[in-house]
């Protein structure tokens, strides 16, 4: 990996780690607060624009498309989770969901930082991705991951402005707990089926926790600061849906050109590989969330719930099944430090 690739992608982390740390100290600058929040704002730009360069570079100094092993997809996921982000902020005027998102990127920087030499250094195409099919299939698919993570998290800051403080705790726990078993599955030996159950054992007790402290909500006397949460909380629920409405069909062109992929490598289209199955449950779960949502079927503190249960599903389809042990026709992918 050359100079500039190295300097421009610390550049995007070290600017991923400063933007949060500046969403953060906004909430304790109350005079100066939209201020401090176009600060950050505008460091979590330059390290997109860093980002974007060292991705291009990347793929210029490799001579192929820059998506091909872990590391490189991480890079692809914190763009898309910036970029993403970015967007939001210029359509809804917000700057509050950024500290999760550069929190967010910030922690896949970190994460792809530890990852093996050589995961960062450029090496040939293992034989099961010299394709064609490659740069058509994986895009959408971090682009689409990248979106139901930023729906998951508009709809933690949704319990929170709705005053469900408890539900989001055991949320939030649930998320760490399952973000512990991939990190531990990927940089130690521990048992696969012991980190099998604490990711998903974990997160199913978790969400069941976090549905039933839904009745548990924040008392406010102060009308005034009631009314604007309610208006915030109500946003957060439309950035949610915007955000599933942008993945969701990204996803199903992922599911589609994989299934063409396999036809074109394997000879069969679709053969309920654990991974590309567990794409198919995740998509079943936005599949949930959209009709439930058009029907009005649940609360909009449900559906919160509902895109955290989606985040989980897209963290275990996207690392999950490369670090806890499934197996299966992509376990080429699977890290192991060391």
């Amino acid at each position: 990996m050359s100079d500039l690739q190295i300097a421009l992608t610390n550049t995007a982390g070290i600017s991923s780690v400063l933007s949060f740390w500046v969403f953060v100290a906004s909430n304790g600058a109350r005079r100066w607060k939209e201020q401090v929040l176009r600060v950050a704002w505008l460091v979590l730009v330059v390290g997109f624009l860093a980002l974007t360069i060292a991705i291009v570079a990347r793929g210029i100094e490799a001579q192929r498309f820059p998506l091909s092993n872990l590391y490189e997809s991480l890079l692809w996921f914190a763009w898309a989770v910036m970029g993403g982000y970015l967007w939001i902020a210029s359509v809804y005027g917000i700057k509050q969901l950024g500290w999760l998102a550069s929190l967010t990127a910030a922690t896949m920087f970190l994460y792809g930082s530890w990852l093996p030499s050589s995961q960062h250094d450029i090496t040939p195409l293992v034989p099961a991705l010299v394709s064609y099919w490659r740069q058509i299939h994986v895009p959408p698919l971090i682009v689409s991951y990248a979106m139901f993570f930023l729906s998951g998290l508009s709809g933690l800051l949704q319990l929170w402005q709705a005053g469900r403080l408890k539900s989001v705790i055991a949320a939030v726990a649930t998320i760490s707990l399952a973000a512990g078993a991939i990190v531990l599955g990927t940089f130690s030996s521990i048992n696969a089926l012991w980190l099998q159950l604490m990711f998903v054992g974990g997160s199913i007790a978790g969400i069941v926790i976090s549905f039933r402290l839904l009745g548990a909500k924040r008392s406010n006397p102060d009308e005034q600061l009631e009314s604007i949460r309610k208006r915030s909380a109500e946003m957060y629920d439309d950035i949610s849906y915007r955000c599933i409405a942008i993945g969701f069909p990204l996803l199903t062109i992922g599911i589609i050109t994989g299934g063409l992929w396999a036809n074109h490598a394997w000879g069969s289209y679709w053969s309920w590989d654990p991974k590309e199955s567990m794409a198919l449950v995740t998509w079943l779960s936005y599949a949930a969330y959209i009709h439930l949502r058009v029907h009005r079927e649940l609360s909009a503190e449900k559906l919160a719930l509902v895109a955290v249960i989606g985040l989980l599903l897209t963290l275990l389809t996207y690392l999950g099944f490369n670090t806890l042990g499934f197996g299966g026709l992509h376990s080429y992918g699977q890290i192991k430090a060391g």
